[in-house]
């Protein structure tokens, strides 16, 4: 077994009980028991403690779930993803990332690339920022649902004109993404408490747009790169967020670690392929090879005896000369 399971294989063996998180499509975790009945590598097999879910629970392949294990007092967490269903009890789930102690924190998150547009708000009220993120909200939703500029022009009319906002592209951005919030790679920094203005392009089927206000809960120090310029992790919490766009987030972060666990698990594949030895072979097959041998060594030889005997000929001019002379001779001799 490779090292990278080690981790997994201290905290996990089959027969024990571990707690698992659900997320819930309205926001928080359900939280459940379950039974491990097999452990390898990063692979488990659980069965949950409940015969029936309760309605507003719901679990299906790609669903990330909180796997939390007890060591002595403490509790420590990890991802995993639901790759099979083997009945109503019974999950296959698959681990990435690493154990923590569980802050227990409502939401899960992962790292990816996303094209991000922001906005370091003013020093409007929060009223403001809210009524203007309504605004693109709606607007938002409206253009999915396939409403027309006239539609969508006279909705947006109850709402008060949105204020202009200076957005900052980042076309692809490096962030750590959740449900609760997004820590992201900003080239400017900000201070804590402050809002930001959000734009998220999910490269969904089809592509979606999200919509958020974020406030900044810290701050990392800054990183220099090569040329010179700095980067800033600035780790925010969403102040608002529709209930759609956060389940929209959740199909995007199991979108990305499906793409990646298809990615080890080809790797692994590639790893495990034996370097086999040839086949020895069989007397036809020998018996063959040499008649082959024998017929290419025949037509070798053959080439050569007539490029030699070719090489030795007179050449055309010579055989003309000779020919001419003959015939001289023989008039000479027929004429006196």
């Amino acid at each position: 077994m490779n090292d990278e399971y080690a981790e997994y294989r201290d905290a996990l063996a089959s027969g024990m009980r571990i707690e698992i998180g659900i997320p819930l499509s309205g926001g928080g975790v359900f939280r459940d028991w379950g039974v491990i009945s097999e452990s390898g590598g990063d692979m488990l097999l659980v069965q949950i403690s409940r015969d029936v879910l309760p309605a507003n629970v719901r679990v299906d392949i790609g669903f990330i779930l909180d796997v939390c294990v007890w060591r002595g007092k403490d509790s420590y967490t990890c991802n995993g993803i639901v790759t099979d269903k083997l009945g109503a009890r019974v999950l296959q789930i698959r681990l990435f990332g690493s154990f923590t102690l569980r802050e227990r924190r409502q939401f899960f998150r992962t790292e990816m690339a996303l094209r991000v547009r922001y906005d370091i708000a003013d020093e409007s009220g929060r009223k403001e920022v809210e009524r203007d993120w309504e605004v693109r909200k709606e607007r938002e939703q409206m253009k999915f649902q396939g409403y027309d500029e006239f539609v969508i022009a006279a909705h947006m009319a109850r709402f008060a004109p949105a204020k202009p906002i200076n957005w900052c592209d980042l076309l692809r951005a490096q962030l750590n993404l959740g449900g609760g919030g997004v820590c992201l790679r900003m080239p400017v920094t900000a201070r804590p408490d402050q809002l930001l203005n959000l734009e998220l392009h999910l490269p969904l089927d089809p592509p979606r747009l999200v919509h958020a206000v974020g406030q900044v809960v810290h701050v990392k120090p800054p990183m220099t790169l090569r040329d010179g310029s700095s980067r800033y992790d600035v780790g925010m919490q969403f102040l608002f967020l529709d209930e759609r766009d956060r389940d929209l987030i959740f199909k995007q972060i199991s979108a990305v670690q499906i793409a990646h666990m298809r990615k080890v698990a080809d790797k692994r594949e590639m790893d495990e392929i034996p370097d086999t030895p040839r086949a020895p072979l069989g007397r036809r097959q020998i018996i063959a090879r040499c008649g082959w041998t024998l017929l290419f060594l025949i037509l070798l030889w053959a080439a050569a005896r007539y490029l030699i005997a070719y090489s030795k000929a007179p050449s055309d001019n010579q055989i003309e000369k000779t020919y001419e002379q003959s015939i001289r001779k023989y008039r000479h001799l027929d004429n006196p």
